[in-house]
């Protein structure tokens, strides 16, 4: 039966895809420089079974902009001054596999000797059943956003960031992206 394995393999790439290029709707625009100081409510009680291994995080970069715009959340690493940098990340408990729903993320963007602490929010808060928010093809339930609006004093080149998470048992992780260099978060022009 060769469609049984077609059909998991699809269907788990239609699942990565969806996660990978959720659309970030009602995202509010920050100051130049600064990371959004808005944050979600204390994250919800500990799911059974957890916590049962690792923290993991991991996730990427995107363009946030006016969410009708067909560039909304666009993977990419290069941005001009005044772009928002949008980082969309997520937290899995290493033992289940499961969205690890208590973690608090955070992107620290460091540039021209300075570190701005960007606040990311868990965007699950209405659970993985819940409608599909405006712009959305399901619940967000595995994602946490946050995003920095590039400063004019930004240097043109490569800046360094990073991203945190803790948990509610006090397991700690550390995302940085992979170390080549086309990888790197990169002011243009």
């Amino acid at each position: 039966m060769k469609t049984l394995p077609t059909l998991a393999i699809s269907t788990s790439l239609v699942v990565l895809s969806v996660a990978s290029f959720s659309s970030f709707a009602e995202q509010a625009q920050a100051p130049a420089g600064a990371g959004r100081a808005q944050q979600a409510a204390p994250p919800p009680a500990a799911q059974a079974g957890h916590p049962s291994g690792k923290l993991v995080i991991w996730g990427d970069t995107a363009i946030f902009i006016n969410p009708t715009d067909p560039d909304n959340c666009l993977l990419t690493n290069r941005f001009k001054r005044g772009q928002r940098v949008g980082f969309r990340m997520t937290a899995i408990d290493g033992g289940t596999g499961e969205v690890e729903q208590t973690a608090a993320l955070v992107a620290h963007v460091e540039y021209s000797g300075k570190t701005v602490d960007v606040p990311m929010r868990w965007r699950g808060e209405a659970g993985p059943k819940a409608p599909a928010p405006r712009g959305y093809i399901r619940a967000p339930y595995e994602l946490w956003t946050g995003s920095w609006t590039v400063p004019n004093d930004a240097p043109v080149g490569r800046i360094s960031y990073t991203v945190t998470a803790t948990d509610k048992f006090g397991r700690k992780a550390t995302f940085s992206p992979f170390s080549a260099e086309a990888s790197q978060l990169v002011i243009v022009p």
